[in-house]
């Protein structure tokens, strides 16, 4: 098996999963950067057309829906949409894998959201293709808003003891000793699906238990990809949701938000 159908494979194996869905619907936030992205583009999301992409169990419903004039929230995993329409019955959700977009039209969108790094669920290939899709169905001059783990960040040992959570109660310290080995087994498992390229890195990371790499790139980096595919970075922002520029190193963000337009 490829190594990226091995990834898309194995991410498949850990979110069509109902007790990671239900995980999922335990998470209600809206983190610094989308507060910040939600004021400084409200003219490109209120009364438009807007595709949310990978909601999961429906996190950014709540705050995209009531704005745009017409939503579409789509996740590849039906355990997700599943949950999420429980939460939102009158919200259309559909099930839809981001790298095949075939069931809407060219144009179809002024706005495509993909938040809390979902994009770096997949392979290189397979971003690469989720982003032509993306271009497709936005409208010319629409905005493509992502967020993407930050390769500039130093890496975490799955061995690293702060992902060992303390307790004082010695059923609970039992239970999250248990969680630690079983995070050290996931990332053996799948340690020959990491890679470190020039443009990106598939990396382990605690974010889902170590089972499957997970995507990484610099901001540099991040830009030049998203040009060669015909959008144009209008703003970058850090993990604080501070505007920052994609030439400055910065070892602290655990990711990046990024916002750009298609090229009219």
């Amino acid at each position: 098996m490829a190594a990226s159908e091995n990834i898309e494979s194995l991410n498949q194996e850990f979110y069509h999963s109902q007790a990671v869905a239900q995980w999922f619907a335990t998470k209600a936030f809206v983190l610094p950067e989308e507060q910040t992205f939600l004021s400084d583009f409200a003219g490109d999301i209120r009364g438009k057309s807007v595709l949310d992409v990978g909601i999961g169990a429906g996190r950014t419903i709540r705050f995209l829906q009531p704005l745009a004039a017409h939503y579409t929230g789509i996740d590849f995993s039906p355990e997700m949409v599943q949950e999420a329409r429980d939460r939102f019955p009158e919200v259309r959700l559909e099930v839809r894998d981001v790298m095949d977009l075939s069931a809407y039209a060219d144009g179809e969108f002024e706005c495509v959201i993909f938040s809390f790094n979902g994009i770096d669920s997949l392979s290189h290939e397979g971003r690469l293709r989720a982003m032509r899709e993306i271009h497709r169905v936005l409208k010319a001059g629409g905005v493509f808003a992502f967020s993407s783990h930050n390769r500039d960040r130093p890496r975490v040992s799955p061995y690293a003891l702060e992902n060992l959570s303390l307790s004082k109660h010695p059923v609970r310290m039992l239970k999250n000793f248990r969680h630690y080995c079983s995070c050290i087994r996931n990332w053996k498992r799948s340690l020959h699906c990491a890679v470190d390229e020039d443009e990106y890195a598939l990396r382990h990371d605690s974010g889902n238990f170590f089972k499957v790499p997970i995507y990484y790139i610099s901001k540099r980096e991040q830009v030049r990809q998203v040009a060669r595919l015909g959008f144009l970075m209008e703003a970058v922002y850090d993990g604080k949701g501070r505007k920052t520029e994609a030439d400055a190193t910065d070892p602290v963000s655990s990711w990046i938000f990024y916002v750009c337009r298609k090229a009219a």
